[in-house]
């Protein structure tokens, strides 16, 4: 019988998590991003991902939790304390970056599980809100957020204003 444990990243986790990464990233790209110019990446992404993670796994405003199956990673969700304007009572949210877990194991609660550790976290550090972001097109990540008690409250809206210009006539 298997035994799966969620548990906080340590940094010899830090190669899984970025296996699981690619993963998610290749996913991601394929049914939601591709051609999408606000998702373009930086050369060198694998690089700075583990540098990321390195940062969010030492954190105290961060954190990484991985779900682990006899030794093996098969999820990972990372989350940061972000700061909200200060005119708010609770001028803090903790954002969840990412959650990921491989196909297989999908629809077995893992995802909860990893949710559920964050919000813990998230709790033991007196935070009011936890928040993330979710592409509009993820429907079945949006079915699964509201599951777990997640509501629409706000919408990131992006325009590109770089590479390109936009003149306009002179009316003489």
């Amino acid at each position: 019988m298997l035994s799966m444990k969620i548990r906080k990243a340590k940094l010899k986790d830090v190669p899984g998590i970025a296996m699981l990464w690619k993963a998610f990233w290749r996913e991601h790209d394929r049914a939601f991003t591709r051609g999408d110019p606000v998702f373009k990446t930086k050369k060198r992404i694998d690089d700075l991902y583990l540098k990321f993670v390195n940062r969010m796994i030492r954190s105290r405003k961060g954190q990484v939790f991985v779900a682990d199956i006899d030794g093996k990673l098969i999820g990972h969700l990372i989350i940061e304390i972000m700061k909200l304007p200060p005119i708010f009572v609770h001028d803090k949210e903790a954002h969840v970056h990412e959650i990921y877990v491989e196909k297989r194991y999908r629809k077995k609660g893992i995802g909860a599980m990893l949710l559920a550790e964050a919000d813990g976290w998230a709790k033991e550090k007196g935070i009011f809100s936890l928040g993330l972001t979710v592409n509009v097109k993820n429907r079945r990540a949006f079915s699964f957020y509201k599951e777990f008690g997640f509501n629409e409250h706000n919408l990131k809206m992006s325009k590109i204003i770089r590479g390109r210009i936009i003149r306009q006539r002179s009316k003489n």
